[in-house]
């Protein structure tokens, strides 16, 4: 294991950003930097410390203090970071772990992320970094539509104090801290290390939001949070987590009334009413996938989040959950027969309706746009053009709400509402039995 502070790293940092950002240059002979620069931006600016020694001489095993690493930045013109990143590698990792921070990031809530140096900025291409507006909707929480209530043997939480619709827009929010799983094959000091330094450099208030989250297992309390309260998100095809306090302070209920989503354009969470919600009613959403038998939504809430479910759905009788339980395998099963789509496929639009009904007898309303998707497309195979819109158009609005703006589901679903003629699935299964006996043709 090798350790190395942000100043040996960063001018391989800071020329990979280059690399990132800048159209091929002219040889590099011609463009090199004297040995006390380093190139950035297109033009030759001044090492951190200023030594006429190259940068990759200095700064070995250094943690510079916050303000004097916040001074350094100064020396670069138009650095994107608020501070200079503190850095760690390993032997079998070739890019090493940093925490880069910006706190002026979404109006002065700022940001921290730990990751490596060409993901962190390859981020700064993202609306969320690059566009003024890209943030306009998100983190409006000056009135919001709810109220943090305590919860006698569940703690705190948030209830409603006005009337929410389906498809209501409860809050967005952008991130404090976005983490790469690379940091877990650092050395656990260097890694607890990069998790404190990231809290300091948060600002005052955002500090303060962070400390305000729950720790369930009682470890570090910077890594402790960040494990309990993190979601899982997807950044350019590359698996991260991140921590948003406000979705944090929602409870689990293994049938919500609520359902979120993770834009990665603006780096924002959003959260939406999939159902009415009236006053004094708690907001809830899932941690886990819910569509699953008790025992397992039990035991996965149990390892990942430390506590016990008691929603009702977990707390009925056993006769009540022995029934959900029957129903949660019908779902699995009749949704793999409506996804065959061979010769000897036995879907119908009646076994659609079927898994419409078990999805609305379990209230897994926030679930339901895929079995709306599977409803248009058994219709549309069978020629019912008019059906096939019905549900074409119900499924987009919960698709919306449960897997956001750019699911490739809500692209098949737009032309499906559109010309479901021109679907890949139309009359697909003409002349399939859709009953004992007798023929399945268009309606």
């Amino acid at each position: 294991m090798k350790s190395a502070a942000s100043l040996s790293l960063l001018s391989s940092a800071l020329v990979l950003a280059e690399k990132i950002q800048q159209i091929p240059q002219q040889p590099l002979l011609k463009d090199a930097c004297p040995s006390n620069s380093v190139l950035y931006g297109g033009k030759c600016q001044p090492t951190v410390l200023g030594s006429s020694s190259p940068v990759e001489n200095i700064g070995l095993n250094v943690t510079i203090p916050l303000e004097e690493a916040r001074a350094l930045v100064e020396n670069y013109e138009d650095f994107p970071w608020t501070f200079l990143p503190e850095c760690y590698s390993h032997d079998n990792q070739k890019e090493p772990v940093c925490v880069f921070s910006d706190q002026n990031f979404a109006g002065g809530r700022g940001i921290y992320i730990v990751t490596t140096t060409p993901r962190a900025y390859q981020m700064l291409k993202k609306p969320a970094f690059s566009q003024a507006d890209a943030l306009a909707r998100i983190n409006k929480h000056d009135n919001p539509p709810f109220e943090e209530h305590e919860f006698p043997g569940k703690g705190r939480g948030l209830v409603a104090n006005k009337t929410l619709h389906r498809g209501d827009q409860i809050f967005a929010s952008t991130p404090l801290v976005i983490t790469d799983p690379d940091m877990y094959n650092l050395d656990e000091a260097e890694r607890l290390r990069l998790g404190h330094r990231g809290v300091e450099t948060l600002p005052p208030a955002t500090q303060t939001l962070f400390w305000k989250l729950l720790d369930h297992f009682k470890g570090d309390p910077v890594e402790d949070r960040v494990n309990t309260n993190a979601f899982d998100i997807n950044i350019d095809d590359t698996g991260m987590f991140a921590v948003m306090p406000e979705i944090a302070m929602l409870n689990h209920d293994c049938r919500p009334n609520a359902a979120y989503f993770w834009d990665q354009d603006t780096l924002s969470h959003y959260v939406h009413a999939t159902q009415t919600i009236y006053p004094g009613e708690e907001i809830t959403i899932t941690y886990i996938n819910n569509e699953r038998k008790r025992e397992a939504r039990m035991q996965n809430l149990k390892k990942n989040w430390g506590f016990d479910c008691s929603c009702s759905s977990c707390a009925a009788h056993p006769v009540f959950t022995a029934e959900s339980d029957a129903r949660m395998q019908a779902i699995d099963d009749i949704s793999e027969a409506l996804d065959n789509w061979t010769s000897s496929s036995t879907a119908t639009p009646e076994m659609a309706e079927l898994l419409i009904s078990l999805y609305e007898q379990e209230r897994l309303q926030a679930s339901l746009g895929i079995p709306y998707k599977h409803a248009s497309e058994a219709y549309s195979s069978f020629g019912d053009r008019y059906n096939a819109i019905k549900y074409a158009q119900l499924s987009l609005e919960l698709l919306h709400l449960d897997r956001g703006f750019n699911d490739v589901d809500i692209k098949f679903m737009l032309a499906m509402a559109k010309e479901p003629e021109k679907s890949w699935s139309w009359k697909k299964r003409v002349g399939h039995k859709r009953f004992e006996g007798e023929c399945g043709h268009a309606h």
